[in-house]
Order: structure tokens, then sequence, then C-alpha cells
């Protein structure tokens, strides 16, 4: 019986043979038409290892990680070529132990690969970095008032007599970046008429994205802001103004504002230039008998006064028609 088997097995075995790898060839066919091999570039960043504590790595690009990334190629079925996770199954590292000093530098990288549906297929063996030094400085903190936030009219902020406590703050940050960095307390002085102590945050401008290498203390400081008054007061007459004319037989006999005087205060400019401070007008048209008004003051801009209205008597009466005198009689 075996020998049989083996007898029928052997005939045509050729033929056999082509039938057996046409079959396996249209299965892979059918497998890959739906799942096709692919190629895929994955970004893999660089975990640094060995760097000493007064050196920082520091971007290539603005915003972009300090190890960087490097382009790894891996080859498999496009469903596992291309899944999300693929990033997560690869990693890369650089010894920079041998690194002594700021420059730039390229280090060999090792990749590591756990995902054993995928294959490298190019692996990048040297990474680009740019190294820097840690230094430390001794920077002044500047005061600037936030916008709009200035002192009120008639009063002015003197910025060169503003002290702050500390006067400077110590900073460690890379040697390519020190320099230009600027330290900065805002204050509000909107209402403020006197001289002035905050306790405000210090920032930090101009730090070109390396934030996470820099740090400063202290963080806070005490500010004496300096506010000096331009204001100036004096005393000065109320101007009564009138238009038009009382009815036909009546006549203005006087006009009387109670008080007679106002204290005006504003910027100095602009009260040593007044003598007098108007009313809003008075219509005199068609006036039969005395009246009596409260008037609002016309006040230049920025300047008050010791009262907003003032009253005024206006003092009408009828136009007197003198007596004709007889003309005496001739003499004899």
């Amino acid at each position: 019986m075996a020998a049989r088997f083996a007898h029928a097995a052997a005939r045509n075995w050729r033929l056999k043979v082509i039938a057996l790898l046409v079959a396996c060839g249209m299965w892979v066919g059918v497998v890959y038409a739906r799942n096709p091999p692919a190629i895929a570039t994955v970004q893999v960043p660089v975990q640094t290892l060995g760097l000493a504590s007064d050196l920082v790595l520091l971007p290539t690009i603005p915003g972009g990680s300090a190890g960087g990334t490097i382009a790894v190629k891996v080859a498999g079925v496009r469903s596992n070529v291309r899944s999300p996770n693929v990033a997560s199954e690869l990693s890369a590292y650089a010894d920079l132990s041998s690194i002594k000093g700021p420059g730039r530098y390229s280090v060999p990288v090792h990749v590591i690969k756990t995902d054993s549906n995928v294959e490298l297929w190019s692996v990048p063996t040297h990474a680009s970095l740019l190294v820097d030094k840690l230094v430390t400085a001794s920077l002044p903190v500047h005061v600037q008032v936030a916008s709009g936030q200035l002192p009120p009219t008639g009063y002015s902020w003197s910025s060169s007599k503003t002290t702050v406590s500390p006067a400077t703050v110590t900073v460690r940050a890379p040697s390519s970046v020190i320099t230009q960095l600027e330290p900065v307390v805002t204050i509000s002085l909107a209402q403020a008429r006197s001289s002035v102590q905050v306790t405000e945050d210090v920032s930090l401008l101009h730090q070109g994205g390396l934030g996470a290498h820099i740090t400063f203390s202290p963080s806070v400081v005490t500010v004496n802001a300096v506010i000096t008054s331009q204001t100036s007061e004096r005393t000065v007459v109320v101007y009564v103004v009138t238009s038009g004319q009382p009815a036909s037989g009546f006549q203005v006999v006087g006009i009387q504002s109670s008080p007679l005087t106002v204290i005006v205060t504003g910027a100095s400019g602009t009260i040593t230039s007044l003598s007098s401070i108007d009313t809003q007008a008075v219509n005199l048209n068609g006036l039969t008998k005395t009246t009596s008004y409260q008037l609002p003051l016309v006040l230049p801009s920025g300047v008050t006064a010791s009262t907003a209205t003032v009253t005024v008597v206006v003092d009408i009466a009828p136009v007197s028609i003198a007596t004709p005198t007889p003309s005496p009689s001739p003499t004899p």
C-alpha cells in the first residue's frame, strides 16, 4: 500500500510542484492586494544621556526639542508600518558623556525596536546636536507701567526716582541668550495720586524659547513708585454769560452770581492762564421780572472747581420814562 501511495505521489511531481507554487502565489497575491508591503518614515525623539550639569542642549529649530529627532524608515505590511503605535515602539538614544564644552556636535545614535511586526529599513547613525554652557549673571530689574494705567491727569510717574528692592535678580541661563534677557516688573498707577509701594512678580523678557533652561531669583520684588503732582490752584472770578434781551419796556438793572469767585484746580500751565470762569449762557429773551438760575460752570478740560454750579440772579425792572418839564410862560 505504501509503495502504491509513493508511486502515485511521484507521478507527475513537476506539475504538482508547479500547481502548489501557483496556488501559494495566488494566496500571497490575494493577501498583499489588501495589505501590501510598505515603507514608512517615523520621526523618533533622541534621548540624551551623560551631559555635564553645566551644559545644556539647545533646540536646533525654534520650538523644537533639545535632543531633536531622527528620521527612521521601517518596513512591513502597510497596516503595521502606518499604525499610530509604531512610533511608540521605537526609541533612540545618544551618549553625550564625552562632550566637555559648548558647540555643535555629531554624535552616534542607537535605535531600539520593540515591534516584531516591522523591520528597521534605514537608520541614521549620527545626530547633530547644539550644546551651550549655563552661566550666571546679576541683571537689573526694570519697572514699566501697564498700558492705560498711568496716573490720573495732573500727576506724573517719575521713573528715574522709582526704586526696586532688590534692584537685581540672579539669572542662570544659556550663555547664548543671557545677554538678551530683561527682568521686568509691571505696575498699575491708574489711581495713584501720591507715591506708592507695591510688591509684584518679576517677568523675564526675550527668553528666545529657552524658558525651560532658565531660572532666576528672587521672583518677587518691591517697587517704590514716585508720583509727582503737576496741579496747581487759584481763585478766579465767575463771569456770567448772557444772550438775548428782556421784553420791550424792561431792562437788566443787575446780574449777581453766588459765589462771586471759585477755586479752580488743574495742570499748572492751564491754571496760570485763567483769570475767570464762564457760566453757561443765560437767555434773557422775554424777561419781565427778576429771575434766579442755577448755572453750571464751563470748565476747561482737566480743570475742576470748588463748585460745579453757581446761583445767578438777573434783576429786571421797567424802563423809566422821564416826565416832560413844562416850558416857562413868556414874561409880558
